[in-house]
C-alpha cells in the first residue's frame, strides 16, 4: 500500500475538519491539530478546497508553519479540510423559486434537478437564470439555473427543471375594442387565473389600459397585452393648443392649431391661425406645447 493511501484510509471521512470560509485559517488549523492553538486564529493557511474535495496537509507542511510560529508539530499529525455538503430537497428548490418569483403561493412542479451534495449556504434561483420567454405558459417546461451561495464569493451551481404558476390578475376586453380608439373602462374587466408568474406581456391592471389605444383590434374575452397598447395622443390633430414661446427674456402666449397628432416629448406642427404660419413645439402635456426661439423666429410665430 502506497504512503498516500495509507494516509486516506486512516484518516476516512471523518477525520476531515469542516471549512466555512475562502481560507483556512489558524482557529480551523487547531480544532485538527491542537497544537496550533498557539498560532494566530486568523493566521492564513491558504485557500479552502472546492466543495466536494479535501485539502491534506502533511506532516512536512505543517512543519513548515509551525516554524513560522515556534510551534512543534507531532510526528503523527495531519491535518483535512472540506466542506460540509449535504443534498438539496425539493422543498427547497421550491422555496428558493416562489422568493425568486415573489409569489409565496405559486404552484412550484419539479420535473428533474441536480441531485449532487451541495454546500451549505444560501440557496438561489434569480430571475437571470431561467431560460424561457417573457409570454412562457405555465404549463411549459423551463429550465431555471440556480446557485448555493456558500461563502462572501463562491457559488455553486445547481439547476433545476420546472412547471410554474401562480394565481395572478390580468385585464380581460368585455367586448371589442378597435385599433386607434381609447379603452373605456366599460369595455375592460379584471380577472385572477392560473398563468406564469413572471409573463410580462399581459396587463395586469385597469390603469394599465383604460385611456390607452390598441394598436390592432382585441376581441371580446380575450387577454389585453401591454405589447399591444400605446399611451393615448396628448394633443390630436386639429385641436387647438396652448403653446408657450420663449426667446431669451421674452416670452409669448398663443393659441395654434395642431397640424400632427403626438405624445408628450413630441415635436408637432402647429398653425397659428390668425397668421396662417406654420411653426414646430415639442408636446408638453396635455394640450400643451413649448417652443423655444430666437427674436427673429418668435417674430415669424407670431
Amino acid at each position: 500500500m502506497t504512503p498516500w493511501l495509507f494516509l486516506m484510509t486512516i484518516m476516512g471521512h471523518s477525520a476531515c475538519e469542516f471549512v466555512s470560509g475562502e481560507q483556512i485559517v489558524g482557529a480551523d488549523l487547531a480544532r485538527t491539530v491542537p497544537v496550533f492553538m498557539a498560532m494566530p486564529r486568523d493566521g492564513v493557511i491558504g485557500y479552502s478546497p472546492a466543495p466536494g474535495t479535501r485539502r491534506i496537509l502533511q506532516l512536512q507542511e505543517l512543519r513548515r508553519i509551525g516554524a513560522r510560529y515556534g510551534i512543534a508539530v507531532p510526528v503523527a499529525a495531519v491535518a483535512c479540510f472540506e466542506w460540509k455538503m449535504q443534498p438539496i430537497t425539493e422543498e427547497a428548490v421550491r422555496a428558493a423559486i416562489r422568493e425568486s418569483v415573489k409569489a409565496p403561493g405559486a404552484s412550484v412542479e419539479i420535473l428533474a434537478m441536480s441531485n449532487a451534495p451541495a454546500p451549505e449556504g444560501k440557496l438561489a434561483f434569480p430571475q437571470s437564470g431561467l431560460s424561457a420567454a417573457t409570454n412562457t405558459d405555465p404549463s411549459t417546461p423551463v429550465t431555471w439555473k440556480g446557485y448555493v451561495q456558500y461563502s462572501s464569493s463562491r457559488r455553486f451551481s445547481v439547476w433545476a427543471r420546472v412547471r410554474v404558476s401562480a394565481r395572478m390578475p390580468r385585464v380581460i376586453a368585455t367586448e371589442p375594442l378597435a385599433a386607434g380608439k381609447p379603452v373605456a373602462a366599460t369595455q375592460v374587466r379584471l380577472e385572477t387565473h392560473n398563468d406564469f408568474p413572471l409573463r410580462s406581456d399581459t396587463a395586469r391592471s385597469l390603469e394599465e389600459v383604460i385611456g390607452r389605444i390598441p394598436r390592432l383590434p382585441v376581441r371580446a374575452g380575450f387577454p389585453v397585452l401591454r405589447s399591444d397598447l400605446v399611451e393615448a395622443f396628448e394633443v390630436e390633430r386639429g385641436e387647438t393648443v396652448e403653446v408657450t414661446a420663449i426667446s431669451g427674456s421674452a416670452q409669448l402666449e398663443l393659441e395654434a392649431q395642431a397640424e400632427t397628432s403626438g405624445r408628450q416629448g413630441d415635436v408637432i406642427s402647429l398653425r397659428n391661425p390668425r397668421s396662417g404660419k406654420l411653426f414646430h413645439a415639442r408636446i408638453e402635456g396635455k394640450g400643451r406645447a413649448i417652443v423655444v426661439v430666437s427674436a427673429s423666429v418668435l417674430a415669424r410665430v407670431q
